[in-house]
C-alpha cells in the first residue's frame, strides 16, 4: 500500500513539474539579424521588427540590420512590416541568443486608387463606425480607444451593405487611454457579417507605454488588472503553472441520458412534463481536473486542450462565495468563457497565446473582447490565490 502510494505521489509530482518546467527560466535574450529585397538581395533600411503582441521591437539601420534586446525566454510570432513589402511572420523561439540573417522581404503593388476613392466616399462615415464599433468593441474601455489615423483603413461594403470588409497596408495608431497604451496593429483583414452574425479580423500589434503621471499610472494598472484576471492569457498561464484548478472550474456542456433520479422532486416534474418514462435526458456539469483536459504535446512548451465536448470556464475572485450541488448552482454563477472546438485540439503555449486561434471559438465575455482590452504578452502580474470556498 504505501508502495503503491509512494508511486501515486511520484507520478504526480513529475506531471506538475513538467507543467512547470517552461516557467523557471528568467533568462532573458537577444534577437538579431538583418532585412533584404527578396529580388535584388539589398538591404532594407527603416522596416518595423517586433515580436507579435509584445513591447518588443526595434527598426533596421541603414544597413538593414535590426536589434531586439531583453526578451525573455518563450515563443513568439517574429514580424518584419515595410510599406511596399509583404509582411513577413516566422515563429521563433527564444532561450538563448538568436541570430536572424537574411529575411526576405516580398515587394508588393499597392492599388493607389483605394486611397483617392475612400476620400470621396459616401458611405465612408458609415463604415467607419461599423468597423470601430466591432473592432474596438462595445465595452466600456472602447469609449477610451482613439484610432489616431483612420484614412489609411481601406473598407468596402458588399451583399447590400451587410457584409464589411477591410484591411491595412500600415499601422493603425491606436491610443488606449484606459490602459496606457499605444497599439500599432497592422490588419491583414477584417469581415463583418451581418448576415451570419459573425466578425473577424486578423493582424499584428506591437505596444509602447504611454506618458503618465503617478496617479494616471495607478488607474492603468488597476485597469489592465480588470481585464487580465479571469481572461483566455490567464487562464492558460495558471493552466501551465499548475494552479487552474484553485483559480478556475471547467466544466464540459453536455446533455446526458440517466435511468433514475435521486431527487424525487425533480423526478415527478419531469413525469409530468414527460410522462412517466424510465429515462430522462438532463444537462450535466461535471467538474475536471486539467489533466482531463490538457495534454503535452511533443514540442517544448506548447501544450493541447481537448475534450469530447465543448467546455464551460468558470472563475471566481477572491472572496466570491460559490457551491454546486446535483441539481443548482449557488451564489455568483461566475462564467467568464468558453472553448467552443472547431478542431479537435486547440494547442497554446507558456505564454499563454492560442497558437491555432481558427481551431476555436470563444463565448461570453471571452468572445467579447475586443482590441480595447487587449495586453502585450509581457504584461503578467502576479498569480492570486483562491480563497472562496466552493
Amino acid at each position: 500500500m504505501k508502495s503503491n502510494l509512494q508511486k501515486l505521489i511520484k507520478k504526480k509530482l513529475g506531471l506538475f513539474i513538467l507543467f512547470l518546467l517552461p516557467l523557471v527560466s528568467f533568462a532573458q535574450s537577444v534577437l538579431q539579424g538583418s532585412v533584404i529585397n527578396e529580388v535584388d538581395g539589398k538591404p532594407l533600411p527603416d522596416a518595423s521588427v517586433f515580436l507579435n503582441n509584445t513591447t518588443l521591437g526595434s527598426k533596421t539601420n541603414a544597413e538593414g540590420k535590426f536589434r531586439i534586446s531583453c526578451i525573455p525566454s518563450g515563443q513568439y510570432e517574429l514580424i518584419v512590416s515595410l510599406i511596399g513589402f509583404k509582411s513577413y511572420n516566422q515563429v521563433v523561439t527564444i532561450d538563448r541568443n538568436t541570430e536572424i540573417n537574411g529575411v526576405k522581404m516580398t515587394p508588393t503593388v499597392t492599388l493607389m486608387n483605394e486611397v483617392t476613392v475612400s476620400g470621396s466616399d459616401k458611405y465612408r462615415s458609415r463604415k467607419l463606425r461599423m468597423f470601430k464599433e466591432q473592432f474596438l468593441g462595445a465595452s466600456g474601455f472602447s469609449n477610451d480607444c482613439e484610432i489616431s489615423n483612420p484614412e489609411i483603413l481601406v473598407l468596402k461594403f458588399q451583399n447590400h451593405q451587410q457584409v464589411l470588409t477591410g484591411y491595412s497596408n500600415d499601422f493603425l495608431e491606436i491610443e488606449n487611454k484606459a490602459t496606457g497604451y499605444k497599439i500599432k496593429y497592422l490588419l491583414n483583414n477584417f469581415k463583418l457579417d451581418k448576415i451570419a452574425l459573425n466578425i473577424s479580423y486578423e493582424g499584428y500589434a506591437f505596444f509602447e507605454e504611454l506618458k503618465g503621471d503617478p496617479k494616471q499610472k495607478e488607474l492603468w494598472e488597476k485597469h489592465r488588472r480588470a481585464i487580465y484576471y479571469g481572461s483566455p492569457t490567464h487562464f492558460l498561464r495558471v493552466v501551465t503553472a499548475g494552479k487552474a484548478d484553485s483559480d478556475f472550474v471547467v466544466r464540459p456542456f453536455c446533455i446526458k441520458k440517466i435511468d433514475t433520479l435521486d431527487n424525487p422532486v425533480y423526478k415527478s416534474m419531469l413525469d409530468i412534463r414527460l410522462g412517466n418514462s424510465a429515462k430522462y435526458y438532463m444537462l450535466r456539469y461535471d467538474t475536471l481536473t486539467t489533466s482531463k483536459y490538457v495534454h503535452p504535446t511533443s514540442n517544448r512548451g506548447v501544450y493541447a486542450i481537448s475534450y469530447p465536448y465543448d467546455l464551460d470556464v468558470f472563475y471566481f475572485p477572491p472572496g466570491v462565495p460559490h457551491s454546486l450541488d446535483a441539481y443548482h448552482e449557488h451564489g455568483n454563477r461566475g462564467q467568464i468563457g468558453s472553448f467552443d472546438f472547431i478542431n479537435s485540439n486547440i494547442f497554446f503555449d507558456y505564454n499563454g497565446r492560442i497558437l491555432n486561434p481558427d481551431g476555436v471559438s470563444l463565448r461570453y465575455r471571452w468572445g467579447r473582447d475586443r482590441v480595447a482590452e487587449l495586453l502585450p504578452l509581457g504584461y503578467n502580474p502576479p498569480l492570486r490565490e483562491q480563497t472562496a470556498k466552493r
